[in-house]
């Protein structure tokens, strides 16, 4: 009995609690985010751009809710099943949704959305490789549709959870066409009101919202009026910003201000982690010297990662040691010890290999041991990475400089084996994201390494529907991709963001988009 009763007053303090803090809720509130990188477009299917998805969680909506530990679960779609030969996914849709322009949400709909997807006019960036084989679409019903896949592909339903294949408006889609980036129209929380480049995205709350994904635990639209994203790269301003009080969140907080504003207790902090790859360096395999396996192994063993987070984040972010990061489906932890910082090793595996060093550096065949490290310039974070990785390989007898350049050439310089190594990024939800990087003919084949049995292994990861079998696949796949040292892990990808205290609720979807939809802020 005394137990009963218990729970009963446990029940009872869950029933007020809510009212309680519904009432100190300020559903009139209008806030500013400091955000801090410019957008290249706000149409899910042609941005390349991470810092755009958690603007496009928040204006539109998934076939999939994908939660932040990567549990596929409904958002439009409310269940699906999978064919026996797995090439075929069936998708029963919500049938009370309606899009921010008032044309109803069905099965055409999603037929649409795909068919702009797969359009070669169109121009799609990541959209199109999160869909796979997976390029047409059927509507059976008003409100179920089936997507076929040439060949099964297993990453699929937790890759439609992604931003990039939110489902926009058909209406839109036709009338915006190439300007559909600048009049974004989905069915999400909030509503589009305005963008001005380089400066600010303004949206409000969407009051017809009553389908929010159940496991964003909130019901109903969002408790926030409205949302202005400000673009603030420079990390001063966005620090001067929020401590000034125009700003209730900042992204992308500098770590040094992490950690000495996160001492005083007067603000939130929300590490959002960022699910994929983390923060890593393609090395280019194709390019002298790094065409030799025992420079680039070298290279790995003489940066001291914790050094190099130290001196670009103040030691903000763990370590990476792994392709995948921890939490990641496929992650293997058996690699994390496989590049100790070791300077002495790459020394010696660089002596056996005919290097010598007589001066200040590393030489062979009478040429010197010379890299470049390519940055990507509009990132504040890249250009610390990569200084802070030439210190140590100079140290080490490596003669690296680091390349600042803007976006186009950065791009360019990358793909066409014109760097030893760069330091980015990349986000996805599965280890799929692999193959991105290591198949023959992807564009992000920066490392322009191929090898039969890897690009076997990855083609199988793709098509095994086993959890088990697929864990297996992508473990011996990762071991290659570290035993020839074409990538070097640097860190984990995490966003630090900071609010104030009255900002609460704030969370993200699966990948690591904040999601506003079930925040609030406090009178």
């Amino acid at each position: 009995m005394k137990r009963f009763a218990s729970m009963l007053l446990a029940g009872a303090a869950l029933l007020t609690a809510p009212a309680a803090m519904a009432a100190d809720i300020d559903r009139d509130a209008k806030i500013v985010v400091g955000w801090g990188e410019l957008l290249d477009t706000l149409n899910p299917v042609t941005t390349g751009n991470r810092d755009v998805g958690p603007l496009l969680v928040n204006m539109f909506d998934t076939l999939i809710w994908l939660t932040p530990d990567f549990k596929v679960t409904p958002d439009l779609a409310t269940s699906w099943t999978i064919s026996p030969d797995g090439k075929t996914y069936t998708f029963q849709l919500r049938q009370d949704v309606t899009f921010h322009d008032g044309t109803p949400f069905d099965a055409d709909a999603v037929v649409a959305n795909i068919a702009y997807i797969t359009d070669k006019n169109t121009q799609a960036k990541g959209s199109l490789q999160l869909l796979g084989p997976c390029t047409q679409a059927v509507a059976t019903g008003k409100y179920t549709v089936e997507i076929k896949c040439a060949q099964p592909y297993g990453p699929l339903l937790a890759q439609l959870g992604e931003p990039y294949v939110s489902i926009q408006s058909p209406a839109a889609i036709k009338k915006y066409g190439a300007d559909l980036g600048l009049h974004p129209v989905g069915t999400g929380p909030f509503e589009f009101v305005s963008y001005t480049p380089s400066q600010s995205l303004v949206i409000k709350r969407n009051e017809n919202y009553q389908w929010a994904p159940e496991a964003t635990g909130h019901k109903g639209p969002p408790d926030i009026a409205e949302i202005t994203f400000q673009l603030v790269t420079s990390p001063q301003a966005r620090i001067n910003q929020f401590q000034s009080g125009q700003s209730e969140m900042m992204q992308e907080t500098p770590g040094i201000f992490w950690n000495t504003l996160g001492k005083t207790g007067r603000y939130n902090q929300v590490p959002v982690p960022i699910s994929g790859m983390g923060i890593f360096a393609p090395i280019d395999a194709a390019k002298w010297p790094t065409d030799d396996l025992a420079v680039r192994q070298a290279i790995i063993y003489s940066i001291d990662r914790k050094g190099v987070v130290q001196l670009a984040d103040a030691g903000a972010h763990p370590v990476s040691t792994t392709p995948m990061e921890k939490g990641m489906f496929g992650y293997d932890a058996s690699l994390a010890d496989m590049y100790p910082y070791d300077p002495a090793k790459g020394a010696e595996i660089l002596k056996a290999d005919g290097w010598t060093k007589s001066g200040e550096f590393w030489e062979k065949d009478g040429k010197r041991l010379t890299l470049t490290i390519t940055a990507i310039s509009t990132s504040t974070e890249y250009p610390l990475l990569a200084q802070a990785m030439q210190g140590y390989l100079r140290k080490a007898g490596m003669d690296a400089s680091v390349e600042p350049l803007a976006t186009p050439a950065w791009l360019a310089a990358n793909a066409n084996a014109q760097m030893s190594l760069t330091p980015l990024q990349f986000v996805c939800v599965d280890p799929d994201g692999l193959h991105s990087w290591f198949l023959p003919d992807q564009y992000f084949n920066w490392s322009h390494y191929t090898n039969p049995r890897l690009t076997e292994l990855l083609l199988q990861g793709q098509a095994e529907s086993d959890q088990a079998k697929r864990v297996a696949i992508y473990n011996e796949a990762q071991k290659i991709i570290m035993d020839q040292a074409v990538l070097m892990p640097i860190h984990e990808n995490i966003d630090l963001v900071m609010t104030t205290k009255r900002l609460q609720g704030l969370s993200w979807s699966g990948g690591g988009f904040e999601y506003f939809g079930a925040a609030s802020i406090t009178k």
